[in-house]
């Protein structure tokens, strides 16, 4: 996006109505020349709150908080800069200037915020007109949904039918284009210019962005015999699953005062949860929490609240959080983490237990901390001597994850407590963790290096049998993380080929078709064929933890990088191979010009697609 016209910046506070823009906000009240009113930023029975329109300014004189108006709009409406400029010029009826120098907005993006817009118009009109409507409204009233929270999160209704959107715009090739970018229609497999819609029989939650605008839907079931139960728009140009959360614009625009936010895993938790009064809340849209998350999540709030199932999938889903939160802990960022009782979620417990009830849960929360020592005790054996080095080993390589020096001084101080050992001891043991490390990523770097010098930033290479397994390994993970990969209509018949032409790849083949027959298979579904072989169901359930996270484009260069390289391990063995077994020169000879021959048809396929 261009960068806003500074000179517009400078002179919009001048142009702007302050008094009309903070009573849209507040209620304010005339004294004198100036307007009172009790400070939203704190709690206050007397009004110390003062806006002097003749200075365009306001302050408290209760909490000292002041400024202008955008310096208002940004802290009352959880805005950041540029948003609280779009959003005070939009309130005033004034057009933003952007830097004419920058590059200009890409028109296809208003095309594809105008569709996204009309087909969650669409969708809720369907809610409410539709044959079918009955059994959704059935669905929501069994949930706790009421009329006015559906309207809040703008609920809608995907009715059944393969093809309702597509017959709606066939007629217009731009608009079935942008339909295919936003992946709300899928092309048919073989069948050029045919296509069905991505969400067929579902409530529909539209997914927002922090001003508000569309950006993508989730879809649930309404039977428990149709898969997968919770269905997300793909990647697309407006939507990543790794940056945005659900129920971020809900949360700033119906939280008056946000001093923490809480992070729950479904769209049901959000939603439960504001019917209750708890506004503050947002949900991971079908992905582990990513630094781009935490730094969304510490602009909002000071206190970040994950809040997991107490069953096994939450727990680890906890870890995993509090790994990626260790290196965005910064001053004044406070981290917890609230595991609820087994078998619960927030939509479950609070529908038994009242809002104040929950809201003690969330206040008593884990610090980072205590979770992170009380976690890594679990799994050791902590009351012998062995059991305390292992738990030392562990928590020396996390606390090399946190890049704020008082935070992670502060961690040694609490690991060296619970073990009972001395500082110098626990910081002799993190740097000897932070060596081994930094040998370690030396030593595959120039792995990767030798393999191909282009390639930087990957996490594996195939100078070796075990690299090769640690190639397949990969690939098989990226595939169970996001199976929509393998799923592109024009190569998706190539990658089933090239996978098979690898050798022990049957795993990984099955899960390609798998993958190719529905790309929007959740993990679960995706694994369940496997449950009856344990060794393999266990090693695959392994291999569905990232490590590091990956975005999907990401993951698809990473499968990419990897079939490759397997491919060219493969090739050279069998090369030398075919060169060792020549008994004669002339053997030799002729192998060779088989090889050249074979590396020049490969060369001109390349040229001629």
């Amino acid at each position: 996006m261009p960068f806003i016209d500074r000179d517009f910046i400078n002179d919009l506070p001048n142009r702007v109505d302050i008094v009309g823009l903070i009573n849209k906000r507040v209620a304010l009240k005339k004294a004198g020349k100036d307007y009172k009113a009790c400070c939203p930023f704190h709690e206050e029975k007397t009004p110390s709150f003062t806006v002097v329109p003749t200075k365009q300014i306001y302050h408290c004189f209760g909490c000292g908080e002041s400024g202008g108006i955008i310096d208002f709009v940004m802290k009352y409406d959880h805005l950041s800069f540029v948003e609280a400029i779009e959003t005070v010029a939009g309130e005033s009826g004034i057009s933003v200037v952007y830097d004419q120098t920058a590059k200009p907005v890409d028109k296809r993006f208003k095309r594809y915020n105008q569709i996204m817009s009309e087909l969650n118009d669409f969708y809720q009109n369907q809610l409410k007109s539709s044959s079918e409507k009955n059994k959704v409204v059935s669905y929501a009233k069994k949930r706790g949904i009421s009329g006015s929270i559906a309207k809040r999160f703008e609920l809608g209704f995907a009715p059944p039918g393969w093809t309702n959107l597509f017959d709606q715009y066939s007629m217009n090739e731009d608009s079935v284009q942008d339909l295919l970018s936003m992946g709300m229609i899928v092309p048919k497999k073989d069948k050029k210019d045919d296509y069905y819609d991505r969400f067929r029989n579902r409530l529909m939650f539209p997914i927002h962005n922090a001003k508000g605008s569309v950006i993508g839907f989730g879809g649930r079931v309404l039977s428990s015999q149709d898969n997968p139960k919770y269905l997300n728009s793909p990647e697309t140009p407006l939507f990543s699953k790794s940056k945005e959360l659900y129920g971020l614009y809900h949360c700033r625009k119906f939280s008056r005062k946000i001093d923490s936010i809480l992070v729950v895993e479904g769209y049901m938790d959000v939603i439960a949860l504001h019917q209750h009064g708890i506004t503050n809340v947002v949900a991971t849209l079908g992905t582990a929490t990513t630094p781009a998350h935490l730094q969304v999540l510490s602009r909002s709030a000071e206190t970040i609240v994950f809040c997991f199932d107490g069953d096994k999938a939450g727990r680890d889903a906890a870890w995993k959080a509090l790994k990626t939160s260790l290196p965005s802990i910064t001053s004044g960022l406070v981290i917890k983490f609230l595991i609820l009782p087994q078998g619960e979620d927030p939509d479950t417990l609070i529908n038994k237990e009242s809002a104040k009830a929950f809201n003690s849960r969330i206040e008593g929360a884990q610090t980072l901390s205590s979770f992170l020592i009380e976690h890594i005790k679990s799994k050791v054996p902590f009351d012998t001597i062995e059991g305390k080095t292992l738990f030392l080993e562990k928590s020396a390589s996390l606390i090399n994850l946190v890049n704020y020096s008082i935070y992670r001084q502060q961690l040694i101080e609490g690991i060296a407590h619970a073990i009972g050992q001395n500082i110098i001891q626990v910081e002799k043991a993190v740097e000897q963790s932070k060596t081994q490390n930094n040998q370690f990523e030396s030593t595959i770097k120039s792995q990767q290096n030798k393999l191909n010098p282009g390639l930087v930033n990957k996490t594996i290479s195939a100078n070796s049998h075990s690299s090769v397994k640690n190639l397949m390994s990969r690939m098989i993970s990226c595939v169970i993380n996001y199976p929509s990969i393998v799923n592109d209509p024009e190569t998706t018949s190539v990658i089933e080929e090239r996978a098979r032409n690898l050798p022990k790849s049957e795993v990984l083949v099955e899960l390609i078709r798998h993958a190719q027959v529905e790309s929007d298979l959740s993990k679960e579904a995706l694994l369940l064929p496997y449950k009856g072989k344990e060794r393999v169901y266990l090693r695959l359930q392994e291999l569905s933890t990232m490590e590091p996270f990956l975005s999907e484009f990401e993951a698809k260069e990473e499968f990419g990088y990897a079939l490759t390289a397997a491919e060219k391990y493969y090739e050279r063995k069998s090369t030398k191979a075919s060169i060792l077994s020549a008994k004669t020169h002339d053997e030799e000879k002729a192998v060779m010009q088989s090889i050249m021959k074979s590396k020049l048809k490969k060369t001109n396929q390349k040229k001629s697609s």
